[in-house]
Formats: structure tokens, sequence, C-alpha cells
């Protein structure tokens, strides 16, 4: 019997299937360091892992907003889109404080939120707005105090916006 003669190999180094193989492998442990540098260089700020802390503030919240649903308080605002002036208009039982304090905050980029001290002049308080607003807001109003809250979202076209109390449990 004659012997099949064996063409000389390459060494492994230089063939395609095993750099192949290898690659595979190591692009999985590359993905994996990238992710956790990522994850741990840039922590997500929306995490937040005090919920007794959170429960207390929604409840405080709930507090005041059933304080100014006794007291009969309402507010309506006008915030023009384009323009650098928001009105408010409060009626209701409660005392017109001197001023009111205004939050606005955006949904999504906190870097825009906004809070002003509203000065009255009978029962229409008004202010500057440092920025004109687009787009959708959360909008709180209350007195110096803190002892009522009205709270409402204002939508991307809306100009107008009456803020009433919220009744009930949520």
């Amino acid at each position: 019997m004659s012997r099949p003669e064996t063409a000389s190999a390459e060494p492994w180094y230089r063939q395609f299937w095993p750099w192949f193989l290898i690659l595979l492998p190591m692009l999985s442990v590359v993905g994996g360091i990238v992710t956790i540098f990522v994850a741990t260089n840039s922590p997500h700020s929306m995490v937040v892992d005090d919920y007794a802390r959170i429960g207390l503030a929604t409840h405080r919240k709930l507090e005041r907003d059933r304080q100014a649903a006794i007291l009969g308080v309402r507010a309506d605002l006008e915030i023009p889109a384009d323009a650098a002036e928001i009105r408010v208009r409060l009626s209701g039982g409660a005392s017109q404080p001197g001023h009111l304090i205004l939050k606005l905050s955006h949904p999504t980029v906190s870097a825009l939120d906004q809070e002003m001290t509203l000065p009255g002049h009978g029962e229409i308080y008004s202010a500057r707005l440092a920025s004109p607003l687009s787009g959708r807001w959360y909008v709180q109003l209350e007195p110096p105090d803190g002892s009522w809250r009205l709270a409402g979202e204002r939508g991307p076209d809306t100009a107008k916006l009456s803020l009433i109390p919220a009744t009930g449990d949520r």
C-alpha cells in the first residue's frame, strides 16, 4: 500500500478558522468590559433607593392638595409659549398671600426646571419667565407657607391652564 502524501500544513496561526473562533469570544469579553465601564461611570439619575422618603413626601403633597380642596382654592394661569410673562388669577376661600411660588418642571430635562416668586396685586399674580416655555411642563403653585398646593400639567400648545385641587385619594 502506498501512503498518501500529506502536504506541508501551514502553522495554526496563519489559518483563518482559529482566529475566527478566537475572535467571537474576545468580542464578547470586550463588549462586557465596555458595558461595565459605561454602567459604572454614568449611573442613571432617575433611580431612587430611598422609597420611604418618597412615600412620606407623597403623603405630604396629598395633604396639601386636600387642604386646597377644603379652602376651595383655584388658579387660572396664562402661560403663552412665545411670551416671557406668566399671569395667575387666584380665587377661592383662602386669604390672598402677598406672593405665590410657582414651580415649572420639565418632564425629562431637570436643568430646564424653574422656580419663581409671583408677586401679587389683588388676586392677580405675575412674573417674567427666564425663558419661553415650549413643550410639556408640570406646574405647581403654592403659598409661601406651603399650607396648600395646586398642581397640573401644561401641554405643548396650551396657553391657559386651570388648576383645581385634587380631590379624593390617588
